[in-house]
């Protein structure tokens, strides 16, 4: 047996972030390489006047009829976490339907309790060209003049989450409001991207499936902790003095819209 399309031979990331359903065995190349199929497959204008939002790709039939999928998250009721880690970061990442890895001794990793979580700062690594996510062990483990943890969740190049720490980390440095986005109150997200060009624009730079993720991440993450889209920034935006850190290199405009 094999895939209804060769075109919908796909990243399972990538099938879910489309509201579609992944199943293996049925395309060549990579396991995360599988048929994608939509079981709502639907006119795109009635998809809108439902409230939800069409992905072609995925579905048979003339190119109006795309997969329609539910612009909701889960509900999850905001936690607001006080002086607490953060041990539920794998369960409401993989509520979103985002693949997820957890390292090893990550619920009790960090230099301290979180504060609150206040703010979210997304980041990249200025890591290899190449491979998953290599920049693992340094923001696990830290480097030579920055003891790690230094993010609580990195994200690879294929759109897969690294739970890396419950704790504090050292990701943000000084910021325009600590109380809001220092290291006790901010989730980190180190994102594996070599950061070249540095620019502010788009984000043709990164593969689409890592930033889709990026998005639905952070989306959950705002859901469970109840952080609102003004207290998301890059690293770029809430580091002091400006122009101390140019990281992510996409817009973050472009970012914040699609967390709306």
């Amino acid at each position: 047996m094999t895939c209804w399309s060769t075109d919908a031979c796909i990243d399972v990331i990538e099938c879910a972030a489309k509201g579609g359903t992944s199943q293996a065995g049925l395309c060549p190349g990579a396991a995360n390489i599988q048929c994608c199929s939509c079981s709502t497959c639907m006119d795109t204008a009635a998809c809108s006047a439902n409230g939800s939002i069409s992905y072609s790709g995925i579905c048979s039939g003339p190119s109006n009829i795309q997969c329609c999928k539910s612009k909701s998250l889960p509900v999850i009721i905001p936690s607001e976490p006080v002086n607490t880690m953060l041990t539920d970061l794998a369960d409401i990442l993989r509520g979103a339907g985002l693949n997820v890895v957890e390292e090893t001794g990550w619920k009790t990793r960090g230099h301290d309790v979180m504060s609150s979580v206040k703010g979210i700062l997304v980041h990249h690594t200025a890591g290899p060209a190449t491979g998953e996510y290599p920049s693992l062990l340094i923001v696990r483990d830290g480097r030579t003049d920055l003891p790690g943890p230094l993010s609580q969740l990195g994200l690879g190049r294929s759109g897969t989450w690294y739970v890396i720490a419950a704790g504090k980390s050292y990701h943000a440095g000084k910021t325009i409001n600590d109380t809001i986005f220092g290291n006790a109150n901010a989730i980190g997200i180190e994102a594996e991207g070599t950061g070249l060009p540095a620019d502010n624009t788009g984000h043709e730079n990164w593969p689409e499936v890592q930033w889709q993720s990026y998005v639905r991440g952070v989306k959950a993450l705002q859901a469970a902790y109840g952080v609102p889209t003004s207290n998301v920034l890059g690293h770029k935006e809430a580091a002091v003095p400006a122009g101390r850190k140019i990281d992510p290199n996409f817009s973050m405009d472009e970012f914040r819209a699609a967390l709306d």
